[in-house]
């Protein structure tokens, strides 16, 4: 193969791939580039991925891709690559040593204008997918190429390279059948890119858009979707937009496409509430395009931090809402919910209130998370920095260098804490009951929509006998990827 892209999801239970670096993949294979995509990076034993450096390099390979927005794992230390660095090295070392003329290359989001590794020639930052084109181009037939930095690695910003709205619009991910896709395997789709929101916490690129900006045509998304079903018989997609229902026009569009398919879909996705709240006919909307797991983006029940951040439809009408959609929802649709601890305004006391409402009866959701405010100290090149990364004493955080943030009524550390306390709650962890909210990530691993149901339902299952027998069938799924790998 001429680019090797190795990819995985390392912190997330069940089995799917990641939309990025299948996009990618079907770029560079449009202009006529082989491409072998690896996944399960941070799976495999040293040993293994050798074996795999060992299949698929060769004199004719020129680049080595590592993908890098899923791939780290989100606990002390800090694993990039979803394993320890030395490791990373040590395979970079094995793919020189078959062919010292392969370039090696990091992309995602997490990468940054400083990112460097032994061994790494290339670091690309913000959006991958053309730029990637332009310097395997630059590798193969010499073409110029803008860097930014050229060293102690060579940085391209991706935002030098992108689709025009017009190429995005008709643009897909076409898997063949080297990407190893099992009959009926859910599959991550993207309706458009980035959000017409501007969330004072949010890290994702292209936000503050305008509706309709950067989205499928209605043609582009049906072909797309039935390709997939034709092709492999799938007929739950993942959406990987940042919101499914981000403006009333896109939700019709949307339930236009879905709902006139030749076969029945269903799809997990991340969703506004209060643009339920705003547009009531979004609810049977979702439902009747084939909703089956949503992802709610409330963050808090706080007021007045949630009119600060951006979430401004506050304890009263969250709750509503909620119920509103339970009325048609509870039974076929699974609700989820992540809240953040430290957001500015809120204290100790706000959070635990919200979690006694989480907990009760009242609360409909059927799964529900903690996360304690991230606060980037450095831009570092990226585009896909937050209103709070921008200017944190804005929103009361004080951030030095190389420290945690401080804010007026909580810091990292006692944001940290609580979040820990919270998930050592018993109330919390029979109600969190499910280990993810990615549902197509679980019936690929041999779950359907039922057993799921049944599993948040049944007071005889635990959170950790769920989350162990989920991690034991994923382990499964991966052994069976590797094999199949191996003997393409």
């Amino acid at each position: 193969m001429q680019v090797i892209l190795f990819t995985d999801v390392s912190d997330t239970i069940g089995y799917g791939k990641y939309a990025g670096t299948y996009k990618i993949a079907t770029e560079i294979r449009n202009n006529g580039y082989t491409c072998q995509v690896v996944d399960l990076f941070s799976y495999y034993s040293t040993v293994e991925l050798e074996k795999i450096v060992s299949k698929f390099c060769s004199s004719e390979t020129v680049l080595v891709g590592f993908s890098c927005s899923l791939m780290p794992k989100h606990h002390s230390p800090w694993l990039t690559f979803g394993r320890p660095d030395q490791e990373f090295i040590s395979i970079v070392d094995k793919i020189k040593s078959i062919n010292n003329n392969i370039k090696v290359c990091l992309g995602g989001a997490t990468m940054t204008v400083d990112s460097h590794w032994q061994g790494v020639d290339y670091v690309i930052i913000n959006k991958g997918d053309i730029a990637i084109i332009k310097l395997i181009k630059h590798l193969i037939e010499d073409d110029d190429i803008k860097v930014i930095k050229s060293s102690p690695c060579q940085v391209i910003d991706g935002n030098d390279y992108f689709y025009t709205q017009e190429q995005f619009a008709v643009s897909n991910i076409k898997y063949v059948p080297e990407d190893i896709i099992f009959p009926g395997e859910s599959l991550p789709i993207e309706v458009a890119r980035g959000c017409i929101f501007q969330c004072a916490f949010c890290h994702y690129d292209l936000i503050g858009k305008r509706a309709g900006d950067w989205q499928k045509t209605e043609s582009a998304l049906r072909d797309e979707l039935i390709m997939n079903y034709e092709k492999f018989g799938t007929t739950h997609f993942m959406f990987t937009d940042e919101l499914i229902n981000e403006s009333l026009p896109k939700m019709e569009l949307i339930h236009s496409v879905l709902t006139k398919l030749p076969f029945k879909i269903s799809y997990t996705s991340y969703a506004r509430l209060d643009l339920i709240w705003k547009f009531p006919e979004m609810r049977e909307m979702l439902l009747e395009s084939g909703a089956k797991s949503l992802v709610l983006g409330i963050e808090t029940l706080h007021e007045a931090a949630g009119k600060k951040i951006g979430k401004g439809l506050g304890e009263k009408r969250v709750k509503e809402t909620l119920n509103y959609c339970a009325e048609t929802w509870k039974g076929k649709i699974i609700t989820s919910s992540n809240f953040i601890v430290g957001l500015p305004g809120e204290d100790e006391s706000s959070v635990r209130n919200t979690v006694d409402y989480l907990v009760s009866d009242d609360c409909p959701l059927d799964i529900i998370g903690f996360t304690p405010l991230s606060i980037r100290q450095k831009h570092d090149g990226r585009s896909s920095t937050s209103k709070i990364d921008q200017d944190p004493k804005k929103f009361g955080y004080i951030v030095e260098v190389g420290q945690p943030w401080k804010g007026n009524d909580m810091n990292f550390m006692q944001a940290h804490a609580l979040v820990r306390d919270i998930y050592a709650d018993k109330r919390v962890v029979d109600k969190r009951k499910f280990p993810t909210s990615w549902i197509g990530r679980i019936l690929n691993i041999g779950y359907t929509f039922e057993d799921v149901f049944k599993m948040i339902n049944d007071e005889t299952y635990s959170y950790e006998n769920i989350k162990n027998r989920l991690i034991n069938e994923s382990d499964s799924k991966k052994k069976w990827y590797f094999n199949q790998l191996m003997a393409l």
